[in-house]
């Protein structure tokens, strides 16, 4: 039964149009889920909201008309300007702050966000039980841990890797320096020089970071094993027979606001393991050696020496396939956004 209880969710959601980044993501799939659970949802659509700064308007007028809602921000940083706000403007007293991204214990150390004006929320769900406890220390004392989640409709069909044919790595994320770019150049370099060239290929999928787009696409012409490939669209099952094909994922990322990051739960879906930097929250969502395999942070040396048992057959990645697929299903999104959640939350009374 739905809740009576009128939801305002506020985030960059980019509604009706296909989702460009984790956040609009992520807040696509909550709209869906809580028109799924309560009986009126009113979304306020922050997207790109300095290009259509009429939104800002509307936020408050929303906010004022419903004071007794229940009220979801769903960001990363820029929403502690409207967290703010509403501390020392308490229109609405059912506020939530849904957290994006694993950066939240920076900024409070760093003074952007005002603990008080935290604290004054009903909840601040986060992606990571580190970033629970690190918030804690920090004195603030209402984050509670949900963990990301996605919908699970493809069940990949797992397959041995064929003899005699090139592995196949997978990198999907936004094509940028702190992605592990450096570290994935040089591990390459090295596994070229081994005399592993024409046994592996790299696919890249992603948007190009603007300041980096010229120096990646000088490395594409450069590696005759790498190849981008542009958007790789995973909203459908086509999206993730294509994700299922390849053997490996690389994610050696040291991206500041890298959280639970969605691109892991997309390899699991589809069946594929990662190479993965102890970095944020990689460690609690990754299981080391079943999974996935866990290298330090920088470290083209350990990113070779996995990328090397993986062409060597070192490992077993039939076993590490089936894992992924099971290991995925505590993540679908009605699991994790279930009734028994939203009244823990005291968003269902």
């Amino acid at each position: 039964m739905k809740s009576k209880n009128t939801l305002i969710l506020i985030g960059g959601i980019h509604i009706n149009h296909k989702p460009t980044c984790g956040e609009t993501m992520k807040n696509q799939l909550f709209l869906k889920r809580f028109n799924e659970l309560f009986e009126k949802v009113i979304p306020v659509d922050t997207y790109q909201w300095q290009k259509h700064p009429w939104c800002l308007l509307k936020l408050f007028f929303v906010l004022l008309l419903n004071p007794k809602a229940k009220v979801i921000i769903s960001g990363s940083r820029s929403s502690r300007f409207l967290i703010k706000f509403l501390y020392r403007f308490p229109i609405n007293k059912h506020v939530y702050f849904w957290v994006v991204g694993g950066d939240l214990p920076i900024a409070v150390r760093k003074g952007l966000f005002n603990t008080k004006a935290l604290n004054s929320l009903v909840f601040l769900p986060v992606q990571g039980q580190s970033m629970v406890k690190e918030l804690n220390e920090l004195g603030v004392t209402n984050a509670v841990f949900v963990p990301n989640s996605k919908p699970i409709t493809y069940h990949p069909i797992i397959k041995q890797h064929e003899a005699q044919t090139p592995y196949r790595f997978v990198f999907l994320s936004r094509i940028h320096p702190d992605k592990g770019f450096k570290e994935i150049t040089e591990a390459t370099n090295m596994l070229d020089a081994d005399g592993f060239k024409g046994n592996y290929f790299i696919d890249f999928y992603g948007s190009k970071a603007p300041e980096y787009a010229m120096e990646f696409d000088t490395l594409i012409a450069q590696k005759e094993a790498w190849s981008y490939n542009g958007y790789m669209d995973l909203t459908t099952d086509a999206g993730y027979e294509l994700l299922s094909s390849y053997d490996m994922m690389l994610f050696p990322t040291y991206w500041r606001g890298e959280g639970f990051p969605g691109v892991v739960l997309d390899a699991n879906i589809a069946g594929v393991p990662i190479i993965a930097s102890d970095w944020n929250l990689n460690t609690e969502v990754i299981e080391h050696n079943r999974t996935g395999i866990i290298i330090p942070t920088h470290d083209s040396s350990a990113l070779y020496e996995a990328m090397k048992k993986v062409i060597t057959g070192e490992i077993d990645l039939f076993a590490m396939k089936n894992t992924c697929a099971e290991h995925v299903q505590q993540y679908d999104f009605r699991r994790v956004l279930s009734e028994e959640l939203m009244k823990k939350l005291n968003l269902y009374e």
